[in-house]
């Protein structure tokens, strides 16, 4: 027999930007290695903790910490806080663009489902774990979101913190750093040790277009688009 259907409640609904003022518009191409993603699927990480307290301790104590050490992180990873868009002028040229003020959508959720079930060794369906993973959302303006976060509380059992991410604005490297510097700033902000966490690198000109692959590339994702 399965489960009962998880009942889920949204407690908060908010945006993490980097620090105002703190970043400079940017654009940043996408390279060869990151057209390729443009139409794929996200990336969708999931990390479950011990959290034996109330939801009252958490929003009090842990939420605000994980906040601000999200935006802090953001100032270093500014352009996951940006949007995807075409290049002004250009019907093939994609890239990366921040202005002050982009942010990152942050829900927090309250979930009444079996914490050490979902988060155990053996494992659990994967439909099961929907609820706790957010999805990009889709403005309309041609400018597309690249990261979502949510974090799900299991009242006095545990929290699990998912992270979305548009495969064509960083590679699993990247999305490694990312999450292991947010990580680190939010241990510091409770008053743990924690190892300073290292500086992402931007330059795209280092990154070869031989005989132009990437028109080609989205050459064939025009195509592609018009026969779905």
């Amino acid at each position: 027999m399965s489960p009962p259907a998880a009942k889920v409640t949204v407690l908060e609904s908010s945006e993490v930007a980097p620090p105002p003022g703190s970043v400079l518009e940017s654009s940043l191409p996408l390279t060869i290695f990151d057209i390729v993603f443009l139409y794929s699927v996200p990336v969708q990480r999931l990390f479950f903790y011990p959290f034996p307290h109330s939801p009252g301790h958490f929003l009090d104590s842990l939420l605000p910490t994980l906040k601000s050490a999200l935006s802090l992180t953001l100032r270093d990873f500014y352009p996951l806080s940006g949007k995807i868009r075409l290049r002004p002028g250009s019907h093939d040229k994609y890239e990366l663009h921040y202005v002050d003020g982009d942010s990152v959508s942050f829900t927090v959720v309250e979930h009444d489902g079996d914490f050490d079930e979902l988060s155990g060794r053996r494992g659990c369906e994967y439909a099961r774990l929907l609820h706790l993973v957010p999805q990009l959302a889709d403005p309309g303006n041609g400018r597309r979101p690249v990261t979502a976060v949510q974090v799900t509380l299991f009242p006095n059992r545990g929290v699990a913190v998912a992270v979305t991410v548009h495969h064509s604005a960083c590679d699993g490297s990247s999305s490694t750093r990312f999450i292991s510097s947010w990580a680190s700033r939010t241990a510091a902000g409770s008053g743990k040790a924690a190892p300073a966490p290292a500086l992402p690198f931007f330059d795209r000109t280092m990154i070869p277009n031989p005989s132009d692959v990437y028109s080609r590339f989205c050459s064939n994702f025009a195509v592609d688009a018009q026969s779905t």
